[in-house]
């Protein structure tokens, strides 16, 4: 797993550590990150997934860090004396109080583990933060919450010792600080903190309420309801200046004073709570404290699914803390069908593209499913074309989401047939043409027909054919009229593909390959249908088109990128990956396609070593002619790994696989937050951030598990339902 060391610590990564963190927090709404360092950041939870509260960009001006921390307090007694020791569990400096030495960070999506390491400590701390998101249970992994189980571990052999864990939490509801309060929660078996705002704007998407809880059975528990965070000095407020008022307290008995400063009415007053929870341990006994922070912002124009389950942020805590284990039990789930499958690297690089679930994707109070396309960079709602990628993984674990999908999409296609590229921006009620349109995208249709039998195949059977088979008719007539002309082929008109800094005229590879596959899946759905005239058509189609693409592209090792164009391009064989994957069969010649695997995987995984370039000149350098072919795109990289696997290239797909995962984890350590681009030459991040495509790594599984038993057991074991 991705592990990273901060503090005073051998081996600790010198600043700057990663950026991001494990997001917590359920299928479509919003998240915290916890990242090596112990801070909690990056929060989406307010409806603002394109603006995360963070360092530099924190509500009101302040750090999004500063106010919501832990800590831990300790008194062991021993030959007659007592001694008491206070840390807070960050290797970042809060208002000058005493911190932990080092913190050793693992990530593996959902979970987060962080071991505390301080050598005057006579406990030891460990804390599993994750996200109640289970494989297959779909319910359950879209609650409101991030849970923290803090085990505490009395080191002493023969001494009793007390110890306590101290949560704090920064009310940031609604847009202005003035107006909010914060109420005390001690009802069904829970206590803590309620956080709420008095008279928001009814446009207040930020408006909602936050509670942070442990239950009463796991120690003594102790509240305070409010406080000021800010010192003397109001316009100067961060993490070395701020007031972290129960501290006094927590640091001489592990509890925290009962006091509530009311309803914010100034703006020099910016509210938090606290919540302690104090346990004894008798010589090497271990204690679990659990502590969630949940929301309930249905504040968003539309809302969030997890309102019919819940009336506020306090229902969600007590339902959380009522079933902590079986909701970690859910969340080690994905791990546990994967232990001892795959190489480490693969084992981390699956869990850990799945992040985007939670910090990258939205389910509305209507049951309609996205992902953002990039939730700061794009936030365009299930982009076709990238969708195409992501949805391998969705679907396999989350059928109904991946169908919410299909559904949607089927409903915005235009008059003429055509599938639209994304249903919005921060919507998902009007669809739009695409980034570079007009003209309209030549990959959309094949992609949305490909998808939709990938569904049917895996899940739906006839009810879900009976739903899509009119929008993939369409779709396909209009993607057989896209060609200009007459070789059977669609004809790019410029960046009209997912490449949309990529100019191309005329057939090109990627785009026409993917119409290969999308002829044989829409001959496959027809003749599920029992629609022979138009799987015949199908047919004919796909026999013309094959024939001509294998003409007017084949190179003599490759097939070039497009007509009036040489480079070998990564996708070139994108629509035979895909057409595997469903066992559709070979769109192109078998022999030929094993040859042009072979090249391309040599070619443009050669060309860099961070992954595959997405088009090398004949002379095998880069294609430099624009953004998008000069570098390495991760999506696209996975997708090549997993159909050279198909074609026997076993070693090689996963090599070229692993450069890319070693790049993200080791080179620009930042894997919970990826782009869609990597710069070729220094491994930069490139455009876009929480990018949906990388979750296609699940192809590599896909295609490992052709060939090896213990891989499809694997993934049976995770199979949605």
């Amino acid at each position: 797993m991705p592990r990273y060391a901060t503090g005073d610590r051998p081996g600790a990564r010198p600043s700057p550590w990663p950026r991001s963190g494990v997001p917590l927090g359920g299928i479509g709404a919003g998240k915290v990150e916890i990242l090596p360092d112990g801070c909690l950041t990056n929060f989406t939870h307010q409806n603002n997934w394109d603006r995360p509260l963070g360092p530099a960009t924190g509500l009101n001006g302040i750090d999004a860090r500063v106010g919501n921390h832990f800590a831990v307090w300790a008194r062991a007694r021993g030959d007659g004396a007592c001694r008491t020791i206070a840390r807070m569990l960050h290797t970042v400096d809060v208002a000058g109080l005493p911190r932990v030495q080092a913190i050793e960070y693992t990530g593996a999506y959902p979970i987060s583990h962080l071991a505390y390491v301080d050598a005057e400590l006579p406990v030891n701390v460990r804390l599993d933060a994750f996200s109640p998101v289970s494989p297959g249970r779909v319910d359950d992994s879209a609650v409101p919450a991030a849970v923290f189980l803090f085990s505490v571990t009395n080191t002493s052999s023969s001494e009793r010792v007390e110890a306590a864990i101290m949560a704090t939490a920064r009310n940031t509801v609604g847009a202005w600080n003035v107006g909010r309060y914060n109420q005390a929660l001690s009802e069904r078996g829970i206590k803590g903190v309620v956080f709420s705002v008095d008279g928001p704007l009814p446009t207040d998407a930020t408006a909602g309420t936050m509670c942070l809880a442990a239950p009463k059975a796991a120690g003594h528990a102790t509240s305070t309801v409010a406080w000021n965070l800010k010192t003397a000095d109001p316009f100067n407020v961060d993490l070395s200046n701020v007031n972290i008022l129960p501290w006094e307290s927590f640091s001489v008995d592990g509890t925290v004073p009962p006091i509530d400063c009311g309803l914010v009415q100034g703006e020099a007053i910016e509210l938090a709570g606290a919540l302690a929870v104090r346990v004894e341990l008798g010589p090497g006994e271990t204690g679990v404290i659990p502590i969630a922070l949940t929301w309930h912002m249905p504040n968003s124009h539309f809302g969030h699914v997890y309102e019919g389950s819940y009336a506020n942020a306090a229902d969600v805590a007590a339902d959380v803390l009522s079933r902590w284990r079986e909701l970690f039990e859910g969340a080690k789930g994905w791990r546990n069908a994967l232990a001892g499958v795959f190489p480490d690297w693969l084992e981390d690089a699956l869990l850990n593209n799945l992040y985007v679930l939670s910090s990258g994707s939205w389910w509305d109070r209507a049951g309609r499913f996205a992902l953002f396309e990039a939730s700061r960079a794009c936030q365009l709602m299930n982009t076709v074309d990238v969708l195409y990628y992501a949805s391998v993984p969705l679907s396999w674990f989350y059928p109904s989401l991946s169908e919410s999908c299909l559904r949607q999409l089927a409903a915005a296609q235009r008059p003429s047939g055509y599938i639209p590229h994304d249903l919005g921006r921060g919507r998902v009620d009007y669809p739009s043409d695409g980034t570079t349109a007009p003209p309209l995208w030549k990959d959309l249709c094949p992609k949305y027909v490909l998808m939709a039998c990938r569904d049917v195949l895996w899940w739906g059977g006839q009810p879900l054919l009976g739903e899509v088979y009119p929008s993939v008719k369409k779709a396909m007539a209009w993607a057989m009229a896209s060609d200009l002309d007459g070789d059977h082929l669609p004809d790019n008109e410029g960046a009209d593909q997912t490449f949309d800094n990529w100019h191309i005229r005329g057939a090109s590879s990627y785009t026409s390959g993917i119409y290969l596959a999308a002829l044989l899946a829409a001959e496959r759905m027809a003749t599920m249908a029992e629609d022979s005239d138009f799987a015949r058509a199908c047919r004919r189609e796909f026999e013309l088109a094959q024939r001509s693409f294998d003409e007017q592209l084949w190179t003599g090792s490759y097939y070039r990128a497009a007509t009036n164009d040489d480079a070998c391009a990564a996708g070139q064989l994108n629509g035979q990956w895909y057409a595997t994957l469903l066992g559709l069969g070979h769109t192109l010649p078998p022999e030929r396609v094993a040859q042009a695997v072979r090249t391309t995987v040599s070619l443009t995984g050669s060309a860099s070593p961070h992954g595959a370039v997405n088009a090398v000149l004949p002379d095998g350098t880069a294609d430099r002619r624009n953004p998008h072919s000069g570098n390495v795109w991760p999506g696209e990289t996975y997708a090549l790994a997993s159909l050279a696997i198909y074609e026997g290239m076993v070693d090689q797909g996963l090599e070229l696989a692993r450069k890319v995962w070693e790049n993200i984890t080791d080179g620009v350590a930042d894997p919970w937050d990826q782009p869609d681009v990597i710069d070729s030459v220094t491994g930069a991040y490139g455009f876009g951030d929480h990018y949906m495509r990388n979750m296609v790594v699940w192809a590599v599984a896909f295609a490992l598990s052709s060939r090896d038993a213990r891989v499809a057991a694997a993934l049976e074991r995770l199979k949605g339902a």
